[in-house]
């Protein structure tokens, strides 16, 4: 992926996180998981461009006939800032400064920091499983007591397990002790350490970029108040769960993963105040599944279609591309890499990134293959020429291209 290519799924992303926002703003009296969902899409989205779709799309392109005409009419302007296929990239770079390695690298150490620092938080967690005994809490998955372990949490993504202090028993009444470990068992049931493991990955790719991290916190926020109204709906008493909260919260450390779901997690005040109030959520009504089913749907198919309907006419040669790219070097000089790329679409962007006027008789169709490195822009311009048997003149600044023959005659 390209620095244009980048920037431009980066500014995607973060105007899905922003539909994302005002769906849970729409959605703040429905159920918790309902907004969990939508913060975890708008997670997702970074980890799948548009650009990647409608390169699928592509793949299952339709061939139209030139009888047929454009399939849709502005369909491909109107949706071309989104998908953003990257055909086509002119940017300047200094000889003497790769500022493009520069950040590769910047960017590699720090997503190696943060990966080594969740490694050995998780060593850390691993080291308290593994000194924890069995327990003789009935539950439908194993459960383990731990002599230095301050929270209750579910650890472990396939095989899950939930470890629990050894004295929790004792600081808790069994009323208040059934409600936290339903909380829990809910973790499990919602695969939380999962989706928390899978926020993780796009917080490691994209660690500089702030609406991830304010997104993580979204996720962690509706995820334990999603427990909550669950535990709630058990018929576990609201104040007896409030106060097992506090109690566990007395002797809390918190956990050391993100992907290890405790029941101190989020807004403490806030979460306290929901479970006393225990106010029923309120179902999505059709029309709202409606549009959130649309929006997923047309968030889905529109970079696909795209992809689809850029496949182009039908013709007895395979469809030129025009993926590749251009870097315009110091003292005019360029890299050309291109593969089967349509010529005009080529020459075009050869004269856009030497900023010149350009005229291509109509006479000049067909595709090339070009890989030119650091070459002079007009050298470089005369081999694409040569390859495809045209030629150039000018004319009052105009650079002119059209085949020899008809510059011979």
């Amino acid at each position: 992926m390209n620095a244009s290519a980048l920037f431009d799924h980066l500014w995607q992303s973060s105007l899905f996180v922003v539909l994302a926002w005002c769906f849970a703003v729409l959605l703040r009296r429905n159920r918790a998981r309902v907004r969990f969902w939508v913060w975890l899409a708008a997670s997702v989205k970074f980890l799948v461009p548009f650009s990647l779709l409608s390169a699928a799309g592509g793949l299952f392109g339709w061939r139209m006939t030139p009888a047929d005409g454009a399939s849709m009419p502005g369909f491909d302007s109107w949706v071309a800032p989104l998908v953003s296929p990257a055909a086509t990239w002119v940017a300047a770079v200094p000889t003497d400064f790769d500022f493009a390695r520069v950040l590769l690298i910047v960017w590699v150490l720090g997503a190696a920091l943060l990966l080594a620092r969740w490694v050995v938080r998780w060593r850390q967690v691993m080291r308290i499983v593994r000194s924890a005994t069995p327990s003789t809490i009935d539950s439908r998955v194993p459960v383990r007591v731990s002599a230095t372990l301050r929270e209750p949490g579910v650890v472990g993504i396939l095989r899950p397990m939930l470890v629990l202090p050894e004295k929790i028993a004792d600081c808790l009444q069994p009323e208040e002790l059934a409600a936290i470990l339903e909380h829990e068992l809910c973790h499990v049931r919602r695969r939380d350490n999962l989706w928390a493991a899978l926020h993780m990955l796009v917080e490691a790719l994209f660690w500089f970029h702030p609406l991830v991290w304010w997104l993580g916190g979204r996720l962690v926020e509706e995820r334990e108040q999603a427990c909550d109204e669950a535990v709630l709906e058990s018929g576990a008493n609201p104040r007896g769960y409030a106060q097992g909260i506090l109690k566990v919260c007395q002797f809390y450390m918190a956990s050391k993963l993100a992907c290890v779901s405790g029941v101190s997690g989020a807004n403490l005040k806030i979460r306290l105040e929901g479970i006393m109030k225990n106010q029923k959520a309120v179902e999505l009504t059709s029309g709202r599944k409606l549009l959130l089913g649309f929006v997923a749907l047309a968030t889905l198919t529109m970079p696909v279609i795209s992809g689809m309907a850029a496949t182009g006419p039908a013709s007895a040669t395979p469809a030129a591309t025009s993926a590749g790219k251009i870097v315009l070097l110091a003292d005019r000089r360029v890299k050309l890499h291109y593969e089967n790329v349509d010529v005009r679409s080529l020459l075009q962007a050869l004269a856009q990134a030497a900023n010149v006027n350009m005229l291509v008789s109509d006479q000049v169709t067909g595709s090339v293959t070009v890989r030119l490195d650091a070459l002079p822009w007009e050298q470089a311009l005369d081999v694409v020429l040569a390859a495809k048997g045209l030629g150039r003149h000018e004319n009052a600044g105009l650079i002119i291209v059209e085949p020899l023959a008809s510059m011979k005659n």
